[in-house]
């Protein structure tokens, strides 16, 4: 159905311009372009892995770089083909815990750690972008839409820093506001030993300032590594737009990730690419072939690139293509229920452990 939805927002978009103008303009793009933008790419990801290397190790000590770069690589390909947000972070924490028996809720919690950081510093960049591009304050929901993200972020990550210097405090805060809605006593014990497992492994960026402060400098490198290799190939083509513009744009595109998706963001990848830079006026719709080419061949190479890497790991990490794509589909009931009783959460895993 999703898939369906994604097929017909391609045709629609390919409707309007022809294809092979689109093919025209997409044989014009520089070499050093498309070299640059791989290379931003694989860039992007092996930051991610470094940054939730040093996140790990603070919950389990020394974290092998290959295992992280390549279970890092498996989330995202399942992010890519199964239409379900988060399907991937959750494969991850899986796997981390099944090679490594830190538990799943303190792994999950270092990978909503790395989101928080991630929705920071997007929504930090794209408001440095729009304080730069004075059109922008024309755009009223836009910029409420950054404020708030960044209000929200901000709020989430202060969470996890005062949970880091006062966990029962926190602690505290959640049994009020569990016992303030109607649940069950079970089901509330279970919630607060989740939250309370999760907030032990997050919580660890604020007890050392030094891994918070490399952590906020790695977020910014990859996001700003992400908009390089985009910024690369739209002045390939001579897309006329100043390089904070672009960087709102892009920006603006990225916290659109958020939002549910089609398998291969078939369709909306080219969409909400083009919603994010028609909402501040970089383009207009129909939109022209030059930057309907860099959407189409920016989407092609990042799904590749995942796609291939993806696999790697896969294969290298010794699992099985179709346990990977399981596993967002298990019942998180089971896992809660096995990390309330004690029972480490690889054993819910279906032979991940067998394999490592």
């Amino acid at each position: 159905m999703s898939l369906g939805i994604g097929v017909v927002a391609v045709a629609i978009l390919l409707f309007f311009t022809d294809p092979s103008m689109i093919a025209s303009e997409a044989a014009k793009i520089p070499l050093i372009s498309i070299a640059l933008f791989i290379a931003s790419t694989i860039g992007f990801h092996l930051l991610r892995s470094v940054r939730w290397r040093l996140l790990l190790k603070a919950i389990m000590g020394e974290a092998e770089f290959g295992m992280v770069f390549w279970t890092n690589m498996i989330g995202y390909e399942v992010n890519q083909f199964i239409p379900v947000r988060f399907g991937g972070e959750v494969t991850r924490a899986y796997i981390i815990d099944a090679k490594k028996h830190v538990g799943f809720f303190p792994s999950l919690s270092t990978i909503a750690v790395e989101r928080i950081l991630d929705l920071l510093l997007i929504a930090g960049l794209a408001l440095l972008g729009a304080f730069t591009y004075p059109v922008i304050f024309q755009q009223f929901s836009i910029m409420l839409i950054l404020l708030v993200t960044a209000a929200a972020a901000i709020a989430m990550f202060a969470v996890v820093l005062l949970g880091s210097r006062n966990l029962p405090l926190v602690m505290r805060g959640f049994r009020w506001l569990t016992y303030h809605v109607p649940l069950r006593e079970t089901w509330r014990t279970k919630i607060l030993r989740v939250i309370e497992s999760s907030l032990t492994g997050a919580t660890a960026i604020g007890r050392d300032y030094k891994l918070l402060t490399i952590s906020i400098i790695l977020s910014l490198g990859i996001w700003f590594v992400s908009f390089l290799g985009f910024y690369a190939m739209l002045t390939g083509v001579g897309f006329g737009a100043t390089a904070t513009a672009i960087l709102l744009g892009i920006m603006l595109f990225q916290l659109t990730f958020i939002l549910p998706s089609t398998p291969g963001n078939v369709g909306t990848w080219e969409a909400l690419f083009l919603f994010s830079f028609t909402a501040i006026g970089l383009t207009t719709l129909p939109a022209s072939p030059s930057l309907l080419a860099i959407v189409f061949v920016t989407h092609a190479f990042n799904l590749i690139l995942v796609a291939l890497l993806g696999t790697a790991g896969i294969g290298l990490l010794g699992l099985k293509m179709g346990e990977v794509f399981r596993i967002p589909g298990m019942k998180r009931e089971e896992a809660a229920a096995s990390h309330s009783a004690g029972v480490p959460s690889s054993t819910q895993t279906n032979g991940l452990c067998a394999s490592s």
